[in-house]
């Protein structure tokens, strides 16, 4: 039988118990697995069974402080577990702290990156119409520079016709109108006359078909550089758009 024996330490055996003492005491060393301290047929009486009695309690005692001891042990390394799991533990808790901070610095950093896009994706979006503008602009151009080509072309036709029917009338004016089947008979001699009376007039029409030529060929020309430059502008870009269509 156990007892709480917290009490009575210091009266635990006496001479009047020792029997009943070494039966208490045997029952707790058994509880440890620690072999019992029990006397013998003469029971504590002789001194051979005290001194059986003696080793006995020596070693049961000397077993239960090595069980203390190792207990002792035990639990030292089981604190030192502890403390390293708690550490381990803080050191966790820490990293995946850390952790959190970084991904929501991912997460804005990604926002970031994607409102970037965004926005990008808006100024590009403008530049491409802002291109196509353009170049709907410049093929425009060019084909207004085609008809002013055309229609100065046909206008200086039709000075030199408005030329040769007044200079007709004028000779039916004046008495010198000549049919065609004569004209090969004057010709030499109205060529000085003719020349005279029309060299003024031709070399201010060359003179303004040169400059009005001139004017489209440089036209042309800016024009042809800007739709190149456009073009290769919109080829780094890597857009291509059919807007000569």
């Amino acid at each position: 039988m156990r007892r709480n024996l917290g009490s009575q330490e210091k009266s635990f055996c006496t001479t009047n118990n020792l029997e009943e003492s070494l039966s208490i005491l045997t029952e707790e060393l058994e509880s440890f697995n620690i072999s019992p301290v029990q006397a013998d047929n003469d029971g504590i009486e002789s001194i051979e069974s005290l001194k059986e009695i003696s080793m006995k309690l020596i070693n049961s005692l000397w077993n239960l402080i090595h069980k203390h001891r190792m207990l002792m042990k035990s639990h030292d390394e089981l604190n030192d577990t502890y403390a390293k799991i708690s550490n381990d533990n803080n050191s966790l808790k820490n990293h995946v702290k850390r952790l959190k901070e970084e991904l929501q610095k991912g997460h804005t950093m990604l926002a970031q990156i994607r409102e970037k896009e965004r926005r990008l994706k808006v100024q590009n979006d403008a530049i491409l119409r802002d291109l196509k503008q353009e170049k709907n602009e410049v093929t425009k151009l060019k084909k207004q520079s085609l008809s002013k080509d055309s229609q100065h072309e046909h206008e200086l036709r039709r000075i030199i016709q408005s030329g040769n029917k007044l200079r007709e009338q004028l000779q039916k004016s004046t008495g010198t109108y000549i049919p065609k089947d004569k004209v090969i008979q004057k010709v030499q001699t109205d060529h000085d006359k003719e020349v005279m009376l029309y060299k003024q007039t031709i070399c201010r029409l060359e003179e303004n078909n040169r400059l009005m030529l001139q004017e489209i060929n440089d036209l042309k020309d800016s024009l042809s550089l800007h739709s190149t430059a456009i073009d290769l502008q919109m080829e780094a870009s890597g857009v291509w758009t059919d807007t000569d269509a």
